[in-house]
C-alpha cells in the first residue's frame, strides 16, 4: 500500500485528505520511486481551488504534487540507464504527494555530487521552468539586464539564481517588503517593492534610460501593461504566472513602436516528448552546477508528511521566501 494526499470533493468544498491506495507497478520503460521528499508549488494550491486541473486523461483519485525526489524501488523489463537503489528526482503532470510515483525513465535525473535528496526536490518545477523561460522563451544573451517580478517565488528565485550563471544583469520586484534584502544578498543588482515606487521610474533609472532587455514575469494582471513602458526597444517579456490576475490592457501602439516581443509559456500542460526534451537538456547545461555546489535551490521549510494543508496554507500567504518541501518519508 502507500500512503497518498487526495483532493476530495464535499458539498462543493475541495479538500486534501490522507489515504492509503493500492502499491503502483512500473510499465516496461518506467520507474517505480520510493518518494522521500516532494515539493510544492503554487500550482497545487490552484488545483486544490479547482482552477488548474491535471492535464491528461481522468484518474481515479486526484493526487497533487509536481516535483519529487526519492530512490527507485523497481524498474521496467526495457529500463537500461537505471537500476534498484538509484537516487533521483524529477518532474511530474501530478501525484508526487504520495509514498510512491511512476516516471517514465527519461524523466528521472541522478541525485549525486554536493546534492541532497532534499535540495533535489526543491529543482525541477522552478529551475526547469526558469531555464526553459530564460534559454528558449527569452533567449537571453549575455550582459542584458533582465526584471523578474515575484523574485521572492520559488520560480523567481531560480530564475535570478540562473541569471547569474548566463552572466544576465538581473533587477527584482517584489510585494513583500523584507524580502528585498535577502534579494539583494543573493545576486539581485536592486530590488523594488512594487507597491512603494513607480515601476516605470525605477527601470529606466536603472537602464541609463534605455529600459530592460526582458522582463520574466510571474504576476500578470494590471501591472503587465506597465512593462511595455519600462522595456528597451526591441525587448521580450515572458509570463509566466497570473497571481495579479488574467486580464490587463495593453499599449497596441507601444508594442508596435518599439518592436517588442511577447510569449506566454507553461509547462505542465506540454507533451511528455517536450518535457523529456527539457529535462534532458537541463541534465547536460545546468544539473552540473547542483552536483559540484555552484547552484543550490533557496528553501524555506520543510514540513512532516502530515502538514500539508498548513504548508499550502504558508503559500497562500506568501510568507515563503523560496521553496517549501513535504517530507514523505
Amino acid at each position: 500500500m502507500r500512503s497518498c494526499w487526495i483532493i476530495e470533493e464535499e458539498n462543493k468544498h475541495r479538500k486534501l485528505k490522507p489515504v492509503c491506495l493500492p502499491s503502483l507497478h512500473p510499465g516496461r520503460a518506467e520507474l517505480k520511486i520510493d518518494v522521500y521528499y516532494a515539493g510544492i508549488n503554487r500550482a497545487d494550491l490552484l488545483q486544490l481551488q479547482g482552477v488548474y486541473p491535471q492535464p491528461g486523461p481522468a484518474v481515479p483519485y486526484e493526487i497533487p504534487g509536481l516535483e519529487f525526489s526519492g530512490i527507485i524501488s523497481e524498474v521496467g523489463l526495457e529500463v537500461q540507464s537505471w537500476k534498484e537503489g538509484d537516487q533521483v528526482f524529477g518532474l511530474v503532470i501530478g501525484g508526487a504527494f504520495s509514498s510512491e510515483i511512476i516516471v517514465h525513465e527519461r524523466m528521472a535525473l541522478a541525485v549525486s555530487g554536493k546534492l541532497s535528496l532534499m535540495e533535489a526536490a526543491a529543482i525541477p518545477e522552478t529551475f526547469f521552468t526558469a531555464w526553459d523561460g530564460l534559454e528558449y522563451r527569452l533567449k537571453a544573451k549575455e550582459n542584458e539586464t533582465l526584471l523578474i517580478s515575484a523574485a521572492g517565488s520559488g520560480v523567481g528565485l531560480s530564475a535570478l539564481a540562473l541569471a547569474r550563471i548566463k552572466n544576465l544583469k538581473p533587477f527584482c520586484t517584489v510585494r513583500t517588503p523584507s524580502k528585498k534584502n535577502r534579494l539583494l544578498e543573493v545576486g539581485a543588482l536592486d530590488v523594488v517593492v512594487a507597491e512603494e515606487q513607480n515601476l516605470v521610474e525605477w527601470a529606466l533609472s536603472r537602464t541609463e534610460g534605455k529600459g530592460m532587455d526582458m522582463i520574466f514575469d510571474l504576476v500578470g494582471g494590471a501591472n503587465f501593461s506597465l512593462y511595455l513602458s519600462l522595456v528597451a526597444e526591441r525587448g521580450r517579456i515572458l509570463c509566466l504566472g497570473l497571481l495579479g490576475g488574467t486580464k490587463t490592457e495593453i499599449s497596441l501602439e507601444l508594442l508596435l513602436r518599439k518592436r517588442l516581443t511577447l510569449v506566454g509559456s507553461t509547462l505542465r500542460s506540454r507533451p511528455i516528448e517536450e518535457k523529456i526534451c527539457l529535462t534532458q537538456d537541463f541534465r547536460r547545461k545546468i544539473l552540473p552546477y547542483f552536483i559540484n555546489g555552484e547552484l543550490k535551490p533557496v528553501i524555506d521549510q520543510v514540513f512532516p508528511w502530515d502538514q500539508l494543508p498548513q504548508a499550502l496554507s504558508v503559500l497562500k500567504a506568501n510568507k515563503n521566501f523560496g521553496k517549501l518541501l513535504l517530507k514523505v518519508r
